[in-house]
Formats: structure tokens, sequence, C-alpha cells
């Protein structure tokens, strides 16, 4: 008993670090992407630029339903509620945006991946690793509904 609680303990906090990693990089990928695409479809990079915060939502929420999703799967398994999955991904979303914002506060700008260090600048630079990293929660639906279908069959 004491180690499946430990198991969801640890299944939280990783869905908790993927959710607030992927929103304090996600304005750097969709910077490096608009810029390429600037050169070859500057309409279609003119428009994500104009929706760059509505771009950021739809990527943050996609990945966060992902994360809650899962989440409430492995710890609750067949006994999952719509009700659970909604608290699961409040509490996820609220302490993620918390710890952002309080770390903003006392000067830590964790919004500019260049304040953590040149590796991840220099990473989320690559244009191709930057779409990659804004379609991940997306990839990783398909891969999860494919695998669902094929367990079913």
């Amino acid at each position: 008993m004491a180690r499946s609680i430990a198991l969801k303990a640890v299944y939280l906090v990783l869905a908790w670090v993927l959710m607030v990693s992927y929103q304090i990089f996600t304005q750097t990928a969709l910077t490096t992407v608009t810029s390429f695409l600037g050169g070859s479809l500057p309409v279609l990079a003119s428009w994500i630029n104009s929706k760059a915060d509505l771009t950021i939502f739809i990527c943050s929420f996609a990945w966060m339903f992902v994360l809650s999703s899962l989440i409430s799967i492995f710890m609750f398994g067949k006994e999952r509620r719509l009700t659970i999955q909604f608290l699961v991904s409040l509490a996820l979303t609220l302490t993620g945006s918390a710890l952002l914002g309080l770390l903003h506060v006392v000067g830590l700008d964790l919004s500019n991946p260049s304040f953590l260090s040149q590796p991840f600048t220099l990473l989320f630079g690559n244009v191709f690793f930057a779409f990659f990293y804004l379609a991940l929660p997306f990839i990783f639906m398909v891969a999860v509904d494919l695998g669902l279908m094929k367990i079913r069959k």
C-alpha cells in the first residue's frame, strides 16, 4: 500500500515537472518555428505571431490534458472519474502557474530559457527540435490512442 502511494506521488511530481517545463520553453520554441517560417511562409509566420498567446495556450493545454489523462489512468485505473481528473488537472495547473509566478516575483524569470543556460537556448534554437517540442503532446495523444486501439482489438 505504501509503495502504491509513493508511486502515485512520483507520477504526480513527474507530471507536474513535465507540465511546468513545457510552459517554460513553449514561447522559445514557437519563436524559433515562426522565425524559420518567416523565410518561406511569411503570411503563416505573421499569423502565428499575431496569435502567439493562443498558440501557446493550445500547446500547453494539450500537454496538460495528456498528462492529466495519463496520471488519472495510472493513479486511479478503472476507478477514475471526471471530477478527479479535473481536480488533478486543476492542481497541476495552479501549482505550476503559482510556482512560476512566485519565482518571477523573486527575480527568477524561468519564462526566459536563456536565463537557465546556454544549452537550452541552443537546443530550442534548432527549428526541428522546436517543432517537435511543440508537436510532442499531439504526437503523444495519437500514440496513446493507437496503442489503446491495439489493446482493445
